[in-house]
């Protein structure tokens, strides 16, 4: 089913909990990997900044 300009412009409180649960349950589930993926994107980032500037 393909997402509508209507259904991105939607607020939580305009929908049914039916809906609700619907699309969490739709929605994929990546755990925990993009957080630390981004800690560990953002530690690198600091060490190259600190590293090249002396």
């Amino acid at each position: 089913m393909p997402i509508t300009d209507q259904d991105l412009t939607r607020q939580d409180e305009d929908i049914s909990p039916q809906e609700f649960q619907a699309e969490e349950a739709r929605e994929a589930d990546f755990g925990n990997w993009p957080e630390l993926a981004g800690l560990v994107f953002t530690a690198f980032v600091i060490w190259l900044t600190f590293a090249f500037t002396g």
